[in-house]
């Protein structure tokens, strides 16, 4: 008997001591265990015992039987004591209060050493347990204050869901239930509901297989929530680490076990075999994170599961390709819903802005770092999570935050590290020893550490599902965590895409996500404003995600007061899926329908064509029109019209929907559909490219009547394009940035057709009309700028070789070599080190590139390598001429006959002096060149221009330059910027000499470009600097800035400001070759073709800096 040894009264301390299991060991490597009881952290009351003469200590819980601490073996008979072999004895004698050792008494039983019969009756001891043991019990809540404890309602929703689903069918069942709303408590009570006889869990990665089988191991909440009796038994968990080598080994692990737990990467890789043989084991699969199905392994694997349950987990119903994931959707629990039960907190989004991907990953490390600061301080201790795409990221970006943040200790996982490394890492996250963890898709899918509030996202997704899974991460509630905080690259054009998904995969979003970019944009607020004013939002789509095709048909109205709540019955039996919705505010009506229509191709009663389509309706009191856009073109809608503003409403159709071209410079026609009004046979005929040329005049006779063109041009120094139909409809090719976009265009357009001024015969005399050649026209050719295509492209992902040396798009250039009309026309691509000489050889077959001289030039866009010319022969360059017109492969543009083109204004010329500049020197260069043209205006503009005005001002001279200098500034809350050519002279002295203008003309007119495409001029220019101080570098040169005022962080915060200002662009030639007193009429009409196009073509006005 024992003897007890007195202690102090009231002698209590707090304890950690492992879990105790009933089973455990290893079966091929593969761990298997039962919980008996879990980890105890609690406080004992401490007593010494005397145990034969000898001395220990011994532990009271609050339940329970006594628990005796020994530092060696000890086995006690006939005792109510439990006997814990402490490994850590100094420590514990020190006063530690964690304790390491093994549970000798009771002993665990090892699974290894057990028969399969016994096994199997410790299994089925285990579902004779749950038999009734599990209560559909549900949580209520009062507020955020819970009065009742149980399951959540998704989950209650789910598992009905899926019993219902059980009852009449075996197909897969699909669960949808967003991140951190308890679906792996879901799991844990269709196991006990259900008594599952054998259960699989299909899981996506090593360490979620971890923490799953944790909570099948505990059966995690559900005794604490009174879901599960508690002295109902807990489950045999077997986690598969290893791939079975046969069916003998699958039934050794698997026959002793009520769950496997286990990833993709094992059983998806092992032999057909052991498949099958896991297959005819287990009687239900549970797939977790089941976008992942769309992989073959995942498709192959579950098929050997056709006649079994099988239940798919997600927290998006979108695959990793973009489709839906199969099976019948059973539940699924919205986000709104869960946003407004509490199970989520908002998700700040914190932007940082920068180019340069070295420093966007530290400015993201400070952020990141800032922030966990600055929540620790509000008394939240949070971690945070910085994700990288690969190891070689990770490694980089590990270091900024090892230098910036030594005291949070940060950690670095992926998969290359060891798996004692990996759970070494994360016992150290969980305990809050490290603060930091850098990962490679980690600690994504399924991971359960609420305390991930600050997300630094260092490279974005690719995959929207996984986007929506490492989002949902950090939304995760518990009471004593604030909110999460997300920071990225807002000029990484995948991080705006991935925040796109996120609205177009669910409408509620929008909620979660809040942006706290400073400075809001302006016109984004008002476009915030709109969406806020729709009433009774369906919940089915996100408004911030419908992108309307600029189109619609107009009716002049009469009424005072329009009737949006009458369109519903103006749609008769049509299906009304979502809405209506009504921004009173705006007069907009929105709702979506679903059609059905026969198919085609037989007459079969079951099958029909589904359609949805989208209808906006805009009513504007002050112009008295209303407009109607709808993805249904089958109709003018006109009963809509009428129910909604009255039967008075008129369709506007005929000849005045052509007034939608007033104003539209350089109008090229690219179809024109004409109709006869008199010759039945001929009664429709469709006239592209060239024959439009012949066609034209034609339409203006009196017996035929243009049915509908196509058009593109230029309007308020923008690329436009319209569409006319006689019938009624105008549209573009535009797709509206948002709903506000589309009524503003609306706007425009009928402020057009209501304008009784305007003359259609007027607006088809100015047409520009392609003609088909196949000769060099007599022209003489000012610019070749690059195709349309690629322009179109981000700089960066284009590359030009000549003679082995490679650059990127923007250090590239195409040149006019011969300014003449009756000689072929040459060209040069010229990089900052390579030159290579083309020539335009015309004829019957077409038009071709061809390399003269040594080298030529191959450009690479993505994985495809062309020669130019193969690729000109494709996507054809333009060449622009000195009349205004443009050639365009083998079509040549050419201006209205009769068109007038008024001479350069004389007065506008500035006159200065150039004394001390060697008139033949165009570039400053690196040296800075002190009589060069460029070093002489830099001095003039640095001297008469203050920071305020230009805050930056950059030598971008070079191949591929935006301009020899551009200056950037902000003026009366436009963002002003000045873009300066140079030319040297032909001639020592001032002159008029034509020759002095063609190219800087040409390179004037090339200008516009970047009036439509400003924020990758921020981006050309940052690039320049870089390129120039790597060019440098490698030559073992001191840097030498592009940047004559200002630099690289001025230019990101200018940059910053691109959306919230309109462009105002000015363009100035410089030549002091040219004598203002000397000037002659040729050059007067040269610089007055260039000034009317860069105003027809971008809005952009001309200046002329040239000598007396």
């Amino acid at each position: 008997m024992w003897e007890t040894y007195p202690m102090p009264a009231g002698t209590h301390r707090v304890f950690k001591l492992p879990a105790r299991f009933s089973i455990e060991g290893r079966i091929h490597k593969n761990p298997i265990m039962q919980l008996s009881r879990a980890a105890m952290h609690e406080e004992f009351a401490v007593a010494s015992k005397a145990v034969k003469r000898s001395s220990y200590t011994v532990l009271h819980p609050n339940q329970g039987a006594p628990i005796l601490i020994t530092d060696r073996r000890l086995t006690i008979a006939d005792e109510p004591v439990d006997v814990f072999r402490c490994r850590n004895w100094d420590a514990f004698i020190g006063g530690s209060s964690e304790l390491e050792g093994e549970w000798l008494t009771p002993a665990s039983a090892l699974i290894n050493l057990l028969s399969p019969s016994k096994a199997s009756e410790a299994r089925d001891a285990v579902l004779d347990g749950w038999r009734g043991a599990f209560e559909f019990r549900e949580e209520r809540r009062d507020g955020d204050r819970i009065i009742e404890t149980g399951l959540r309602p998704p989950q209650i929703g789910a598992l009905f869901g899926v019993l219902s689903h059980w009852k009449t069918s075996n197909l897969p069942a699909t669960v949808v239930m967003p991140t951190g709303t308890g679906k792996t408590e879901t799991m844990l009570a269709l196991l006990a509901r259900e008594r599952l006889s054998r259960l699989l869990v299909i899981v996506p990665t090593g360490a979620l297989r971890d923490q799953i089988g944790e909570k099948f191991v505990s059966m995690g909440l559900l005794k604490q929530l009174g879901a599960l009796r508690d002295d109902a038994p807990l489950p045999i968990v077997g986690l598969l680490e290893h791939k079975p080598k046969t069916a003998e080994e699958v039934d050794a692990i698997f026959m002793g076990c009520n769950v496997v737990v286990t990833t993709m990467a094992v059983a998806g890789q092992s032999t057909e075999a052991v498949q099958r043989r896991m297959a005819e084991l287990c009687s239900h699969l549970f797939i977790d994170e089941a976008h992942h199905i769309s992989a073959r392994t995942w498709e192959a694997f579950r098929g050997h599961f056709a006649d079994r349950p099988v239940v798919q987990f997600t927290a998006t119903p979108f695959r990793n390709d973009g489709k839906h994931v199969d099976g019948k959707v059973v539940f699924n629990y919205p986000l709104r819903k869960a946003q407004a039960e509490g199970y989520f907190k908002e998700i700040r989004f914190a932007p940082v802005d920068e180019l340069d991907r070295v420093e966007a990953d530290q400015a993201i490390a400070a952020a990141a770092i800032a922030q966990l600061a600055s929540d620790a301080s509000a008394g939240f201790n949070h971690l945070v999570m910085a994700r990288c795409s690969d190891i070689k990221r990770a490694e980089q970006v590990y270091a900024y935050y090892a230098a910036l943040a030594p005291e949070h200790a940060p950690l670095l996982l992926h998969n290359g590290i060891s798996v004692g490394e990996a759970r070494d890492g994360l016992s150290r996250l969980r305990r809050g020893d490290a603060r930091i963890v850098v990962c490679v898709d980690m600690l994504g899918e399924g991971f359960d550490l609420p305390d991930l509030k600050i997300a630094a996202i260092h490279d974005p997704h690719k995959s929207l599902a996984i986007t929506l899974q490492f989002t949902g991460r950090f939304t995760r509630f518990r009471s004593d965590l604030g909110e999460a905080t997300m920071i990225a690259n807002i000029a990484d054009p995948g991080v705006g895409e991935a925040l796109q998904d996120l609205y177009a995969e669910d409408a509620d979003w929008n909620v979660l996500l809040r942006d706290l970019s400073e400075g809001a944009n302006t016109r984004q607020a008002r476009r915030s404003d709109f969406i806020d004013a729709f009433q009774d939002v369906p919940d089915v789509v996100s408004l911030r995600n419908i992108f309307p095709k600029m189109s619609a048909v107009v009716f002049r109205t009469g009424t005072r007061r329009w009737r949006p709540d009458r369109a519903i019955a103006a749609m008769g039996s049509t299906e009304i899926y979502a809405g209506p919705t009504v921004n009173e505010r705006n007069k907009v009506l929105l709702f979506i329908t679903r059609e059905h229509d026969a198919v085609s191709w037989g007459d079969v009663r079951d099958i029909r064509n589904t359609e949805w389509h989208l209808y906006l309706v805009h009513w504007n009191e002050e112009q008295g029109l209303l407009y109607i856009n709808s993805s249904n073109n089958s109709s003018m809608h006109e009963d809509l019209a009428k129910a909604v503003a009255g039967d008075d409403a008129t369709l506007l159709k005929g000849e005045l929907v052509f007034r939608s071209l007033h104003n539209v410079n350089r109008l090229v026609l690219t179809n024109l559909g004409l109709s006869d009004v008199i010759n039945d046979r001929l009664r429709f005929s469709l006239h592209v490219g060239p024959d439009i040329t012949d066609a034209l005049p034609e339409a203006m006779r009196t017996n035929k009547r243009k049915s509908n063109l196509f058009a593109h041009g230029y309007e308020d120094g923008m690329r436009v394009t319209v569409g006319c139909s006689q019938k009624g409809r105008v549209w573009s090719m535009t797709t509206a940035e948002d709903l506000a976009s589309w009524v503003e265009w609306c706007h425009a357009v009928g402020a057009k057709l209501r304008d009784e001024t305007i003359s259609t015969r007027d607006v088809f005399t100015n047409v520009i009309l392609p003609v088909e050649i196949s000769e060099r026209p007599a022209l003489i050719p000012l610019l070749i700028d690059w195709p349309e295509a690629f322009l179109k492209r981000a700089e960066d992902a284009i590359t030009v070789s000549i003679d082995g040396e490679s650059v990127l798009f923007f250090d590239a250039e195409l040149q006019i070599l011969d300014f003449t009309t009756n000689t072929p026309i040459r060209f040069r691509v010229v990089t900052p080190n390579k030159v290579a000489d083309y020539i335009v050889r015309f004829s019957s077959d077409g038009i071709l590139y061809e390399a003269q001289g040594a080298f030529s030039a191959d450009i690479r866009i993505g994985r495809t390598t062309r020669s130019l010319g193969d690729w000109f022969r494709k996507e054809p360059p333009a060449i622009r001429f000195d009349n205004g017109g443009y050639l365009e492969g083998t079509e040549l543009f050419v201006p209205p006959v009769g068109a007038t083109r008024k001479p350069f204004d004389r007065d506008r010329i500035v006159e200065w002096d150039w004394a001390g500049v060697d008139l033949a020197k165009e570039s400053q260069r690196v040296e800075k060149r002190p009589d060069s043209i460029q070093r002489r205006v830099l001095d003039h503009l640095l001297a008469t221009t203050t920071e305020d005005e230009f805050p930056i001002i950059f030598d971008d001279d070079d191949a591929g330059e935006a301009a020899d200098i551009v200056c950037i500034g902000v003026r009366d809350g436009r963002l002003a910027v000045h873009l300066y050519h140079c030319k040297f002279s032909g001639s020592s002295s001032a002159g008029a000499r034509v020759d002095d203008l063609y190219a800087v003309c040409g390179q004037a007119q090339r200008s516009t470009h970047w009036r439509s495409a400003v924020p990758e001029l921020f981006k050309h220019l940052r690039r320049r600097e870089d390129g120039r101080r790597a060019k440098l570098a490698a030559a073992g040169l001191d840097h030498v800035s592009r940047f004559e005022r200002g630099d690289l962080r001025g230019l990101r915060d200018l940059g910053k400001q691109v959306k919230l200002l309109l462009p105002e662009f000015k363009v100035f030639i410089v030549q002091p070759g040219l004598s203002k007193k000397s000037l002659i009429n040729r050059q007067l009409d040269l610089l007055g073709a260039t000034d009317l196009y860069l105003m027809d073509t971008a809005a952009i006005s001309l200046g002329v800096i040239a000598s007396e």
